[in-house]
């Protein structure tokens, strides 16, 4: 099969772009990016994109990346293609930052590639790494000790804007290519020179491997990759559900420790991840160290305590709860809004907060109510008195929790719980709409004097959902 054709399958299966989009792309000059801009400008009518080519020069290489960014523009003129070329002092960039010139050309080169992103109305970006850059990647996250994720290697897509389109090529079909075609290009000297960890592996490590291990390895890794990634995406999203079964509440976010507890290893890794992103809208920084030492103390007893997580965030554990929490976090507002709900029924609260509620005979609730999940409250349905109503909490409430069997102020009571200010607030009551007494801080403790008993016939069962899954 023609690279054109192969090309164009993968963008297909990928859905890399639509019709009419405008695709930025990041041409250094060097063979891969030429062989990639010269495939999408012939694929361009078949794919119904428009094009625009981004360069930027790092001024690592003086005089040489300057011949680079004019050898962009002039093959953009001959092409019709309009470009945008700029320089960044990267250098300084790291140097500011305390970082490799790796890790430092790279973040200044995807900000560069926004900016012109948005200046020029882009919808993607098409990068040009092809599949020995996917081996390398593959082998490097393996020395580093990565986990799924990290091995499963490139993406073809990325966020639904980065995508790349070679990336099942070898490197010798690119040169094949662009040897066909008549392409001339630039030779980064830098890529040559073995101080670099990637080009140690390019230029001795995989070579050694494929002469005497592995003749095939760069397209068995690349097909190793897909798979894992294939694989990892399947386990985020099991563990995706699995985070909202465990989510009491999403400020904080708050989880039910009981559930998480009967979750399998490999998912509750994950989302202990999932719940750090959660507070800092990032997983970077949560190491492997990190989530075994907070699993660690989730399956064992003692006392409530504060387990220190990096980028300043805390997770409060109690016999019940796991709590995150940042160190901006305040209080909530006090709704005053008051729901109604209907028995059997539901009340869906602010941010989607539901509470359903069922009727049932007694023989369909666990004998041992202890196998119920804190998100649920079964009650002898002749023990309270109807209507119900769902609220907030308000100055002064009290109630009766279950075991203790004397009130207590419901703020003490949270207070004593070690709940966070910022959610207190934001936790549902039910109650009895004639009496006004507390049956059930939603998620954290039933009234006394409600539960099942041996004459119990019949069961009001309620239960909480977060009702955030549509916003995730």
């Amino acid at each position: 099969m023609e690279v054109l054709e192969r090309v164009y399958n993968e963008m297909t299966r990928h859905r890399m772009v639509k019709k009419g989009q405008l695709v930025l792309v990041g041409v250094s000059g060097g063979l891969d990016s030429v062989v990639l801009l010269h495939i999408l400008n012939c694929l361009k009518e078949e794919l119904g994109i428009s094009l625009h080519v981004a360069h930027l020069n790092h001024m690592f290489r003086g005089e040489e990346a300057t011949e680079d960014a004019l050898f962009v523009q002039e093959l953009c003129s001959n092409w019709g293609i309009p470009c945008t070329v700029e320089k960044r002092n990267v250098p300084a960039y790291a140097q500011a930052r305390g970082l490799s010139s790796e890790l430092a050309a790279r973040e200044v080169r995807y900000q560069f590639y926004d900016d012109v992103r948005e200046e020029t109305g882009g919808h993607k970006i098409a990068l040009a790494h092809h599949a020995n850059d996917q081996a390398e990647s593959v082998l490097m996250n393996m020395l580093r000790g990565s986990g799924l994720k990290g091995i499963s290697g490139i993406a073809p897509v990325r966020d639904n804007l980065y995508i790349r389109p070679l990336l099942k090529l070898l490197r010798s079909e690119i040169e094949q290519y662009g040897q066909r075609k008549g392409l001339t290009f630039r030779i980064d000297s830098s890529n040559l020179e073995v101080v670099y960890r990637r080009n140690k592996l390019r230029h001795q490590l995989i070579p050694l491997l494929e002469k005497e291990y592995s003749p095939g390895l760069i397209t068995i890794l690349s097909r190793m990759s897909e798979q894992l990634r294939e694989e990892d995406e399947y386990m985020e999203e099991l563990a995706r559900r699995g985070y909202q079964k465990v989510l009491l509440m999403t400020d904080g976010p708050v989880l039910d420790r009981k559930s998480l507890m009967n979750q399998p290893l490999v998912l509750l890794r994950r989302i202990m991840r999932i719940a750090y992103q959660e507070v800092k809208s990032t997983k970077q920084g949560i190491t492997f160290a990190h989530v075994e030492n907070l699993i660690s103390h989730i399956m064992r007893d003692g006392p409530e305590r504060i387990i220190e997580m990096p980028g300043a965030v805390k997770v409060r554990l109690t016999p019940d709860l796991l709590i995150f929490e940042s160190g901006g976090d305040i209080e909530h507002h006090r709704s005053k809004e008051i729901y109604t709900l209907e028995v059997p029924g539901s009340a869906t609260l602010e941010e989607g907060i539901k509470i359903t509620c069922q009727i049932v005979r007694r023989d369909e609730i666990p004998m041992d109510l202890k196998e119920l999940a804190s998100t649920m409250a079964a009650i002898d349905f002749d023990s309270i008195s109807m209507p119900l109503e769902v609220r907030f909490r308000q100055e002064g409430d009290a109630f009766v929790p279950y075991g203790l069997g004397k009130k207590v102020k419901l703020k003490k009571f949270m207070i004593d719980r070690k709940i966070p200010r910022h959610i207190r607030n934001k936790i549902p009551l039910v109650v009895e709409k004639k009496t006004g007494r507390i049956i059930w801080v939603c998620g954290i403790r039933l009234a006394d004097h409600i539960g099942i008993t041996s004459l119990t016939k019949k069961v009001i069962l309620l239960s909480l959902e977060n009702g955030n899954d549509s916003i995730r």
